[in-house]
């Protein structure tokens, strides 16, 4: 599990005609956008320790150096604007090559106020990444690598109803495409290991504020559509509907509150499940004397990105924040979270907790050291594993 060069990995670029108009569109908006604003940058680079390099429960230590960047242009006014960025991120372990991650992305805007009260805006996006990851067979660990590639439009219409009441509506359209599993030195033959998926979706929120009082409704609609790969199938496609109020209140000293609350729909295909859950969150942010302040989160909903189940998890979470200001220069923050994923399909439960400590310190007006501990444990009822890591990093933060 030594560095090695890793192998070339190529990728073909699927033809999405949705996204093709849309960018020519863009392109037209760029060109008469005539006001050119100051190009806005940032880059960080941080150096880890972490006692669980392989992200498992056989604990490896290793350090490694994780490089961030970001580039935002926009060209126009309040009016009509348009704005395009550029991410970039890459870890790079100095034993274990084989969990070096790098991704890339792209992202075009356009902004377009039609007349009073009506706003329209689109986007497009582009990302490209290349994970590094482990497949453990026995005493045996193995390293494997895939490219992804996520192509994604949406659009956005916002409405000035009156009597400070507005009405968002947003609809898009998301495409990843991944390549075939590369394993370390050849050992095993390449073969596609994760399956591509479409995820088209939409919704809605209608809010009107009173005063310090926001009241409102959202809607959202997710269909995802997955290739079919494996038997039994490594993911299983699913819709999602779900239908939320939410209340809001802003205090005078910039205390917020927030609760939203509804329902949701998980209804797999081949109906191999179905079924209405309560979902919420709760959110509050309080400033408190001395540069103190004091913020958290709890919520439940259907989790199905981050979860290890071919159809989705369900989540509880719940974290806890406090910061406080040390003069001009010098920032202190610590955290704890907690959280329960039940895998939906495995009947497996995913319990963790965590906590973190922060320093940052202010170099000068662009440039900012800092010093950070993370500590979690993961224990997964059904395999009976537990997975504890601890990463400590010391990083510098600059904005240009």
């Amino acid at each position: 599990m030594q560095r090695s060069s890793p192998a070339t990995i190529g990728f073909r670029v699927p033809i999405n005609l949705a996204s093709a108009l849309g960018l020519s569109i863009l392109l037209v908006c760029t060109a008469q956008a005539d006001v050119e604003l100051p190009a806005k940058a940032n880059i960080s680079v941080e150096r880890h320790f972490t006692t669980n390099a392989l992200g498992s429960d056989l604990a490896v230590s290793d350090w490694y150096t994780l490089l961030r960047g970001a580039l935002l242009r926009e060209w126009g006014d309040k009016d009509a604007n348009v704005t395009l960025g550029a991410e970039l991120q890459a870890t790079r372990h100095d034993r274990m090559a084989i969990e070096d991650d790098r991704a890339l992305a792209f992202t075009a805007q356009a902004f377009r106020r039609l007349r009073p009260g009506l706003e329209l805006r689109g986007t497009l996006a582009y990302g490209l990444s290349s994970d590094g990851d482990h497949l453990a067979l026995g005493p045996l660990t193995i390293g494997r690598r895939a490219l992804k590639q996520t192509f994604g439009i949406q659009g956005q219409l916002g409405i000035d109803l009156g009597n400070a009441t507005s009405l968002i509506i947003e609809a898009g359209d998301s495409f990843e495409h991944v390549g075939r599993t590369r394993f370390q030195h050849g050992m095993l033959p390449s073969i596609q290991m994760d399956p591509n998926r479409n995820r088209l979706q939409a919704g809605f929120r209608l809010a009107r504020t009173i005063e310090n009082l926001t009241i409102g409704t959202s809607g959202s609609a997710m269909v995802v559509t997955v290739q079919s790969l494996g038997t039994p199938p490594v993911a299983v496609g699913f819709a999602r509907y779900g239908l939320r109020g939410e209340l809001s209140w802003t205090g005078t000293d910039g205390s917020t509150l927030g609760v939203t609350a509804g329902a949701e729909l998980l209804d797999a295909e081949n109906g191999l499940y179905r079924r209405i859950k309560p979902s919420w969150q709760i959110t509050l942010r309080k400033p408190l004397p001395h540069d103190l302040e004091v913020k958290g989160t709890y919520f439940a909903r259907f989790e199905d990105v981050d979860t290890d189940d071919p159809l989705a998890s369900w989540l509880h979470r719940a974290e806890m924040e406090a910061a406080v200001k040390i003069g001009a220069k010098l920032g202190l923050s610590a955290g704890l979270f907690w959280q329960e994923k039940e895998n939906l399909l495995f009947e497996n439960k995913e319990k963790g907790r965590g906590i973190y400590a922060e320093a940052n310190y202010q170099l000068t007006e662009t440039m900012t050291a800092v010093l950070r501990l993370d500590a979690s444990r993961i224990f997964r009822t059904v395999l009976d594993t537990r997975e504890d890591t601890v990463d400590v990093f010391v990083g510098w933060r600059a904005s240009l």
